[in-house]
């Protein structure tokens, strides 16, 4: 009897994690729901290498109140904080660069929006993150701190399309030690964590990430990069332009994509967001707005919030010279 009881015990033992993650999964409780449903990423301002404004954007309050009164509930500030903190430890960030991001998240308090503030453009990290891991979480201790008396409108995301030597598994491994240290000081407050190869959806299939009530997956779309990135400037090489978007089987792809996404938020317990999505400036925009709809209403149906890259740049919604938004896009964004 005893031989076979400990043979029992050995195989309850060798069981594949896939099965003792399930049986923990049913002692999970149910899922919250995601703060952030309808974001906006005010992209190019804040992430850019020097100061903000260079890249073309500089984010302004009554851009915040814009997107308060049309329907949004959430803004995500993209910023390089690698660019702004010392290269040694203690790695301090710039008071005064502190100071900027605080009026930012003052003013999204004041509107009514949540506020997401990632570390984006963290380049080095993926390179050589041996060197760049320690000077990471120095940062995150220091805003965790920061700001651990703001309300819980303020959300933290750990990182921005890590790549390159940032694996999936190395990106899981920092997220645990990121999602750690933040919570000695914000206990729960919401977290979205990054995720690797370039924040697609393939790289959070393979993820294993740890389990939060208060934590947020993510993603990015730009699905077909072909269709979406066609004349960008920035890739390499140029996309070919005249490329369109919307027959039965471009939407059954969009569908299907959206259907794995649904999958993992559903197997793991935890809200899936996709923080980027958009279509170029320069692709026609009836077929920008074609594209957004669809993949907006795909996930909304699925009860996924999103977050369209970007409010007034290169994929922009919003044209700052006329200060008027691109009623094409709006209307796709937010429109029944």
């Amino acid at each position: 009897m005893r031989i076979m009881m400990t043979l029992f015990a050995l195989l309850i033992a060798s069981c594949s994690p896939s099965v003792r993650s399930a049986e923990a999964d049913q002692t999970r409780a149910p899922m919250a729901r995601s703060p952030v449903q309808r974001c906006m990423n005010m992209g190019n301002a804040l992430d850019s290498p020097r100061t903000e404004g260079e890249w073309g954007y500089k984010i302004r309050r009554q851009d915040l109140e814009l997107l308060k009164a049309a329907g949004f509930d959430s803004v995500r500030i993209p910023i390089r904080w690698s660019a702004r903190a010392g290269m040694a430890p203690p790695y301090k960030i710039d008071p005064v660069f502190f100071d900027r991001i605080d009026e930012i998240v003052g003013w999204g308090g004041e509107t009514g929006l949540n506020v997401i503030l990632n570390v984006h453009h963290y380049e080095a990290l993926s390179e050589r993150p041996v060197v760049h891991e320690a000077r990471l979480e120095a940062m995150w201790d220091q805003i965790a701190d920061h700001y651990a008396s703001t309300p819980d409108y303020l959300i933290f995301e750990t990182i921005n399309e890590p790549f390159g030597e940032m694996t999936v598994k190395r990106t899981d491994a920092l997220n645990r030690r990121v999602l750690e240290r933040i919570r000695q000081d914000n206990p729960n407050r919401w977290v979205i964590l990054g995720t690797a190869q370039w924040g697609n959806l393939d790289g959070l299939l393979k993820s294993d990430p740890p389990y939060d009530r208060r934590a947020i997956l993510t993603y990015h779309d730009y699905n077909p990069f072909e269709f979406t990135h066609q004349g960008a400037f920035w890739t390499d090489p140029v996309r070919p332009t005249g490329v369109r978007w919307g027959t039965r089987k471009d939407l059954s792809r969009m569908a299907a994509t959206l259907d794995k996404a649904l999958a993992v938020q559903e197997r793991l317990g935890m809200p899936v967001f996709v923080g980027e999505f958009g279509v170029f400036e320069e692709v026609p925009v009836t077929q920008r707005a074609r594209w957004l709809k669809a993949m907006r209403q795909g996930l909304e149906t699925r009860r996924m919030g999103w977050c369209h890259w970007d409010f007034a740049t290169t994929l922009k919604a919003y044209d700052q010279d006329t200060e008027q938004w691109l009623p094409e896009i709006k209307d796709a964004l937010l429109a029944d």
